[in-house]
């Protein structure tokens, strides 16, 4: 049984380290990560720098505690559920007219439920969180924005330099 559960565990670690990699290759390949990370590889097509990366990172993510992990993971769940309720009220400002296929009851004083109940919860969830996942939650949470802002403005750059003719 130990070793059937053995198996089992470093397979699905090998399944998500080989989906996850996915990501960083789609998004180099869509300009967000450096173009390496979409680097196949010659005989099996796989992104293999993307991999190599990932698994260097799982590797020093693995010296942490269960707990330590959860609740890291906690704030970055967090912070796709604060982009969802806040991309609801802003669609709603940019198209109102949008059909939609639910509707939040209401009017604005649902909306603005539906906005600050999890914004609440998700500051009581991070404020009770461990003292590691306090220290290092934040982290990739507001790199996020800064990599958007920083990423934004250097397509701008490229795109107004256009193409050089001579």
């Amino acid at each position: 049984m130990t070793i059937a559960a053995m198996v089992t565990n470093v397979s699905l670690l090998n399944a998500t380290v080989l989906t996850s990699t996915r990501m960083p290759s789609t998004m180099a390949e869509d300009g967000y990560l450096p173009v390496a990370f979409s680097a196949q590889h010659p005989r099996y097509g796989t992104p293999w720098i993307a991999i190599v990366v990932s698994s260097i990172i799982y590797a020093l993510l693995a010296q942490k505690t269960m707990v330590q992990l959860l609740t890291v993971y906690v704030w970055l769940r967090i912070g796709v559920t604060v982009l969802t309720v806040l991309a609801s009220w802003r669609l709603r400002e940019t198209q109102p007219n949008l059909t939609r296929p639910f509707r939040i009851p209401w009017g604005r004083a649902g909306l603005l439920y539906v906005i600050i109940a999890p914004l609440a919860m998700s500051v009581v969830a991070l404020v009770a969180s461990d003292p590691f996942a306090r220290k290092w939650g934040p982290v990739p949470v507001l790199l996020g924005p800064a990599m958007y802002f920083v990423l934004r403005k250097l397509r701008a750059e490229k795109i107004n330099e256009g193409p050089q003719t001579t």
